[in-house]
Formats: C-alpha cells, sequence, structure tokens
C-alpha cells in the first residue's frame, strides 16, 4: 500500500516497449502465481527484518531494503488494487453485525454489509489521521479482498492512474478463480507481518496514540487496520462457513474448543470455487462448493504458520506497539475478558478481543488436523495429502516437510500461553526434523520426496533440487532455534555445502534450480526458500562465514528478482526516479526531437526513462509485452541458462 508519487512517465511513453538488459533469461511467465509468490514475499519481509525469538539480528545484506519494498508492493497490489479475489463487504463476519446489531444503522438492511463496511472505514481514518479532513485514505477505487483468487495476470487493462485504484486492476479474464488455503495462509501471513510494521509507526497526539497520520508516511496505521480487517475477516470465515465436514461432505462451521480428528474431520480442502450473484458489484458470493476434497499439507501448515503470527499479534497480554489496537495490559495487569472489552466500547482500541481468540481456535483445528490426518506413525513422519475417501497418502515431499515445521516452530513461540498446542507443535516438529535428517545423504543432500511403502522409505530418484534443499534447511534450522539440538544445525550446514558444490552456477551466478540444470526455472517457491534458507544460515554464522552467505543471498536475490526479472515492475521506495509532470512533459518533447535527430541517444533514453536505476527492473508502465503495463509484482516463473 506504499504512495509513491506516480506510475506514469507521460502517456506517449506508455507506448515504448522497455528492452533492458536480460542476460540469462530464456522465458517469463507473466502470471502471479498467489500462493508461491506471497510466500516469497513473505521471506523478504523475514529477511528485512531477520527476527529471533531473543530479538533481531543485522547480516549485513545490501539487498534487504529493496527486498523490504519489493514485499510491499505484492502486498498491496494484490490485497487493494488487484481485484483477484472476494471483496471484503461479503464476509459473513459483516453479515453477522447486520443480522444482530439492533439499533445500529446497518441492522438487518439489504445494503447493511456495505454500510457496516463503510462505518469501519470511517473510524480507521479517524483513529488513524491526525486530521480526518487531510486523511488520504481510503483511497478511490481501493478494492480490498479477504479471500485471493489462485492466480492471474497482473497486467493492467486501461492506462494507469495511480489516485485512482480503479484503474489498476488486473486483466479479470486471465483470473483463476480456485480459491486455495495455501494462498489464503501465506497471504494473512503478509497481511500480519505488514500489520505489525505498520504500527509501530505511531505518534502521541493529545493523549491517545494514533497509529499513523497524514505526517506519518501517509497513513500506516489505516494500512495497519485494513491488514487486521482482512486477516479477522479471513479467520472468522474459516470459523464459520469454509470448514468441510468429511462425514457430510458439506462446508460449515467448526468449534475449535470441541474439535476432535477422530470424532470426524473438519477441515479445509485444497481447492473451492464460489458461485456469485449476477449483476452485483462487487461481486456478491451466494454459496461455495468444493472442487478438491483432499487435506493438503502445504495449505494446512500455511494456515497455521498465518494463525500463529495473529495470536502474537493480537496478544494484549504483552506490552508492545500494537496495545492501542487490541487492548493494554497497562490498563490492567491481569488483561482480563471484561476489561479489554470495556476499552474497546470506549474507543480505546480499534479491534475487540475476539480476533486473538478466533487465531488460536483457527491455529487449534489446524494443528490438530496436522496430527489427526497428516501424522504417520508408521513412518514418522507427516504425509502430504489426506482424502475423506482414501485416507492418508503414502507420499511426504521435503517442500512440505520443511513447511510444516517452520509453521510447527511458529506454533511454538507464537502460542507461548497455550501450553498444550506449544507442547505439541514441539513433539511434532522434533519428530519431523529427526526424519528428514534420517534421509540426509552423506554428501548432505535430500531427495526431492519419499514414498511410504509397508514400513519401508524410499527417496525419489530424480534430480536434487533447489528447493528440496533450501526448506530443508528451512526446516531444520526452525527446529534447533526452538530445541537447540546441534544435529540439526549440522544437517542445514551439510546441506548448504552440497548446494555450494553441487547447484551453484558461477557464470550465472545463482544456484540451479536441479543438479546438472543447463536451464534453471524460478518461481515463488524456490525463490523464497533460498532466500530464506540463506537468511537463516547466516544468522547461525558469524564473521567472514557469514558475510561468504550473505553474499550469495544478495547475489541470488539480484540475479533472479532483478537482473532476469522475477520481479516485474519497481517504483520510487526502489530507484526509480518519478519525475513532475512539467519533467514528463519536457521528457515528451525531447524524446520526440530525437526520434528523427538521433535514434541512438532516443534509444538510450527510452531505456534510461523505463529503469531510471538501471537494476533492470523497469517502472509499471514499461513492462515487456504489455499493453498498459503490469502491478510491480512477482511474476510466476522466469527460466535461465544456468550454464
Amino acid at each position: 500500500m506504499n504512495n509513491p508519487t506516480t506510475y506514469l512517465i507521460s502517456g506517449i511513453v506508455c507506448s515504448l516497449a522497455y528492452t533492458g538488459p536480460i542476460l540469462f533469461a530464456q522465458e517469463r511467465e507473466l502470471r502471479f502465481d498467489t500462493k508461491a509468490a506471497m510466500y516469497a514475499a513473505n521471506e523478504e519481509w523475514l529477511t528485512f527484518a531477520c527476527e529471533m525469538p531473543d530479538g533481531q539480528v543485522n547480516i549485513g545484506s545490501t539487498k534487504s531494503m529493496e527486498m523490504y519494498y519489493y514485499s510491499m508492493y505484492g502486498l498491496g497490489n494484490l490485497l487493494f488494487r488487484s481485484g483477484m479475489g472476494i471483496h471484503i463487504v461479503h464476509n459473513p463476519l459483516f453479515t453477522k453485525h447486520v443480522m444482530e446489531d439492533e439499533g445500529m444503522p446497518w441492522y438487518d438492511r439489504e445494503d447493511g454489509n456495505r454500510i457496516f463496511f463503510q462505518h469501519k472505514l470511517a473510524q480507521f481514518v479517524k483513529r488513524t489521521a491526525a486530521d480526518a479532513a487531510q486523511a488520504q485514505f481510503p483511497p478511490e477505487g481501493v478494492f480490498p479482498i479477504y479471500l485471493e483468487y489462485s492466480s492471474g495476470v497482473p497486467t493492467f487493462v486501461i492506462e494507469p492512474q495511480l489516485n485512482d485504484f480503479n484503474t489498476l486492476r488486473w486483466a479479470p479474464e486471465s483470473m483463476d478463480r480456485t480459491l486455495n488455503p495455501g494462498a489464503w495462509g501465506q497471504s494473512m501471513m503478509k497481511e500480519v507481518l505488514w500489520a505489525r510494521d505498520f504500527f509501530t509507526h505511531h505518534k502521541e497526539i493529545d493523549g491517545m496514540t494514533y497509529l499513523g497520520n497524514a505526517k506519518d508516511d501517509g497513513g500506516n496505521g489505516f494500512r495497519g487496520a485494513a491488514l487486521v480487517a482482512l486477516a479477522i475477516t479471513k479467520s472468522f470465515a474459516l470459523k464459520s462457513e469454509l470448514a468441510y465436514d468429511a462425514k457430510t461432505r458439506t462446508l460449515g462451521g467448526v468449534d475449535p474448543k470441541t474439535y476432535n480428528p477422530a470424532d470426524g474431520p473438519i477441515y479445509y480442502p485444497h481447492a473451492y470455487k464460489a458461485a456469485f450473484l449476477a449483476q452485483t458489484e462487487p461481486p456478491k458470493p451466494v454459496s461455495f462448493a468444493v472442487v478438491d476434497e483432499s487435506s493438503d499439507l502445504f495449505d494446512v501448515a500455511s494456515l497455521l504458520w498465518a494463525e500463529s503470527e495473529f495470536y502474537f499479534l493480537t496478544d494484549p497480554t504483552i506490552e508492545d506497539d500494537y496495545d492501542l489496537v487490541f487492548g493494554d495490559p497497562k490498563w490492567n495487569p491481569r488483561a482480563d475478558k471484561q476489561e479489554l472489552e470495556r476499552q474497546f466500547r470506549m474507543g480505546k482500541t480499534i479491534f475487540p478481543l475476539a480476533p486473538h481468540q478466533l487465531s488460536k481456535g483457527i491455529a487449534a483445528v489446524n494443528f490438530k488436523n496436522l496430527q489427526g490426518l497428516h501424522f504417520s506413525g508408521d513412518h514418522g513422519t507427516l504425509v502430504d495429502t489426506w482424502h475423506p475417501d482414501k485416507g492418508q497418502g503414502k507420499r511426504i515431499s521435503t517442500t512440505n516437510a520443511g513447511m510444516a515445521i517452520v509453521a510447527l516452530a511458529n506454533a511454538y513461540n507464537r502460542l507461548h500461553d497455550v501450553p498444550s498446542l506449544r507442547q505439541g507443535a514441539q513433539k511434532l516438529l522434533t519428530v519431523q526434523a529427526d526424519f528428514l535428517a534420517g534421509q540426509q545423504r552423506r554428501n548432505g543432500s535430500v531427495a526431492d520426496a519419499y514414498e511410504l511403502t509397508g514400513r519401508r522409505v524410499r527417496g525419489s530418484s530424480g534430480p536434487k533440487s533447489l528447493l528440496a534443499q533450501t526448506l530443508a534447511i528451512r526446516g531444520w534450522l526452525a527446529a534447533y532455534h526452538v530445541t537447540n539440538n546441534q544435529s540439526y544445525r549440522k544437517a542445514a550446514e551439510r546441506a548448504y555445502s552440497f548446494m555450494q558444490r553441487s547447484l551453484w552456477s558461477d557464470e550465472a551466478g545463482v544456484y540451479r534450480s536441479h543438479v546438472g540444470a543447463e536451464a534453471s526455472t524460478y518461481e515463488g517457491l524456490n525463490f523464497g526458500a533460498t532466500i530464506g534458507a540463506l537468511r537463516e544460515l547466516a544468522i547461525i554464522a558469524e564473521g567472514e562465514d557469514r558475510r561468504r552467505i550473505v553474499a550469495r543471498l544478495d547475489q541470488f536475490f539480484e540475479e533472479v528478482a532483478q537482473t532476469n526479472g522475477l520481479q516485474l515492475a519497481e517504483l520510487g521506495r526502489t530507484g526509480e526516479m518519478i519525475p513532475s509532470l512539467a519533467k514528463q512533459q519536457e521528457m515528451k518533447i525531447k524524446l520526440h526531437r530525437l526520434m528523427a535527430e538521433d535514434p541512438v541517444k532516443a534509444k538510450q533514453m527510452k531505456a534510461e526513462m523505463a529503469d531510471s536505476d538501471g537494476d533492470g527492473v523497469p517502472k509499471p508502465i514499461f513492462v515487456a509485452g504489455t499493453q498498459f503495463g503490469a502491478a510491480p509484482v512477482q511474476a510466476a516463473s522466469i527460466t535461465l541458462r544456468t550454464p
């Protein structure tokens, strides 16, 4: 939700093709894959923050600030501009208020959801702007989505105007409107991490803490509040209408307090589709249908990762930057429910206590499903899938195992006052980390997946992938920080040594996607996992060892995201010069003259206009292969030569 001066250079320049230096790239898919791109953006933010349970670590990355802003670009463009999902106005929590809030303007109204939405926006503006008359929010045409679609092409369909989000919608015909819990979980993790970031920018005004104001970078508090609203409404939908009963094959609610998978699984299937009411704007869903009944381990882990982080953000018992949002323990050291609800009614907090309990409940449901549906006691590992007819699958991918360990470690760290979940998370992550360590080869590598037949475990026979090595490292180091078990650290370091020997390409300046790959494809998962693994290795290293790891991290990021175009576009925050309107007109006239007088200089001027900082990432309107440009987000994939 950044606020640079403008996307545009000038109308005339929109038609000029950008032909910047792409050295190794052979092809690029413009499509935006929500789950993969949001995962990568989470790893980018975490690399900027370098958080540990006992504080932050400065690893000395020269690219961390660019990772931070690329993560921000992905956040705002998907969630508030793209239109690639279901609008928050149609969520079931707003409907609940319309049905129950007697005496309020939205009560029992056909357009009650919209009225309640406008009420919440006004509340956020009042609490987060020093002067509501000067508030820049909400922007015109903002389209906040609480359930994201799986993918879409992020190209603009008309000439973009920054101050009108209606012009920043993505190509609607390109959207895959399948709804996937993994995409929801990764997007929600983004919402929570960035809400935390935005809420740290606050001022004390007239005895009240305003979380962002007109003088504070254009309204960070409003951004944070909006992101929390998306996380709350998503969590409420998961609790009230998107849980799938395996016995009845119906969607509905789940009671986290009483839920036990042994009594009948209730879970979040791998894929949904929504049916919409005709001629409604924004489109109103009237029903959801399950189109893939399987429970997917990456999906479950993603939701657990996000909800455990949301529990931490909303915790009113911790004195932190978020007390005026969710409740301040200083007003009542015991932080009991009645006091916190009183604070909300008095207007001292923006949100009630409910999100804290809601996030704990959905985290608990997903943890129970990890144990009850996905854990194979015979093999001592989680498995990729569970299906109501077929039961547990017979395979565990290293990718899913690593993601599950990361999520379980987050649950252990963030659910600090929920001993049953915390202890269960520690036990399960230890078992999973041990399984992976037991499969590691002498050369340090791990297979992409393991087939479970009888009581045997057989690794896949294909070439070892970058994704498997990096998510194994990511998982082992997450387990190491929870348990202090040195064997996990050693396993991670051995896998890194294997990467250095067998995957690094000196000529391309990147890790190959697979051992021996002459051409390597990079997408959100292997890009993000590599950044995450190198970050975690750098955190535990010191001196020259850390410097070498960080140098590889920065080089990999630069070559994949920037030089070769996995990042489609960028804005002023990452180096693009945005000229004034007068300067735009001057440049246009000069360019026209140069086209006739000196075509070589004209070509050079075009390149400078498209990519003023020369890092290979153009301004949005100059994205190659588009008529009006594309959002500054991540492509689905790029393929590079990796000799």
